[in-house]
């Protein structure tokens, strides 16, 4: 019996036709998330985002539980204005890599719990789409650089312009190896680009699960886990139960079905509200 959701957001309940699934899930599914925590079954929405980005969601479902956000690096109840968790990058960690990023004219955003900032040199009409998909404007500053000393930085995302730039920001990176983590993501809405999330060591949405059910003193074995990619597997393993949509990435719909018969689902496109048959298939 599922006692509790670990939700990812982008491919599953938020899409990219704008006024219909973005920058909100449907009208519908988010009354059905109202719903299902009403019933006591904490929905905890797991994303690589800024948690900005998610607090309408989980306004206006009331959504009064821990959240995973930055790719694991904090887990917050924006709902009570608690902070559970907090995982930080090094200062001169975040000082070298923002000179190196700028110096390569790589786009770089870094983030502290509240807010997150753009040099006013990198700004153009990709901030703008930025700005539509997390819902909150940047703060402009001259110098990325000096950022590091003025509060806890718990996340930098460069982005490429095309594939062509994956081997220079990870030739970069491969200077830092065990001093962060890094992950590549995607979005529809700004594609082309793609964006590499850096964070503390040790962070991932895996760590950051185990952390959010441990502070609700649940079991894995109650947990339902829903994503759309293969880093999502990462907290989905962790869960008896797992879900995923038709637009999801291949292999991600390979190993749900590891969770054997009657403990899996492969629902409708995204498009389609699958999450809602989701639900359906697990009596939630």
């Amino acid at each position: 019996m599922v006692k509790a959701i670990i939700l990812d957001v982008d491919g599953v309940i938020v899409g990219d036709k704008q006024g219909v699934n973005f920058p909100l899930p449907a009208a519908e599914v988010i009354q059905k998330l109202k719903e299902i925590h009403k019933r006591g079954i904490p929905i905890i929405l797991c994303t690589a985002k800024f948690g900005f980005a998610i607090l309408e969601i989980i306004k206006q479902a009331e959504l009064n539980n821990p959240h995973i956000t930055d790719g694991g690096a904090l887990i917050t109840n924006p709902l009570e204005h608690k902070i559970i968790k907090t995982h930080v990058i090094k200062k001169h960690i975040v000082k070298k890599l923002s000179a190196l990023f700028i110096k390569e004219n790589i786009y770089l955003e870094i983030y502290t719990p509240k807010n997150y900032y753009v040099q006013e040199s990198q700004v153009s009409n990709f901030t703008k789409k930025r700005t539509d998909l997390l819902q909150k404007e940047p703060i402009l500053v001259t110098s990325l650089h000096a950022i590091a000393e003025k509060g806890q930085i718990i996340k930098l995302i460069s982005f490429t312009r095309n594939d062509d730039d994956i081997p220079r920001i990870e030739k970069i990176l491969r200077q830092f190896n065990n001093m962060i983590t890094f992950i590549w993501s995607s979005h529809p809405y700004i594609a082309p680009a793609r964006p590499g999330i850096i964070t503390a060591p040790n962070v991932s949405k895996e760590h950051a699960a185990k952390e959010a059910i441990e502070s609700l003193a649940l079991s894995f074995d109650e947990v339902l886990g829903v994503g759309d990619g293969a880093s999502d597997w990462k907290f989905m393993q962790l869960c008896k139960y797992a879900a995923t949509l038709e637009n999801a990435d291949k292999q991600i719909k390979a190993l749900v079905k590891t969770k054997g018969e009657g403990n899996y689902i492969i629902a409708p496109h995204i498009n389609d509200n699958g999450i809602l048959s989701i639900f359906r298939y697990f009596s939630l």
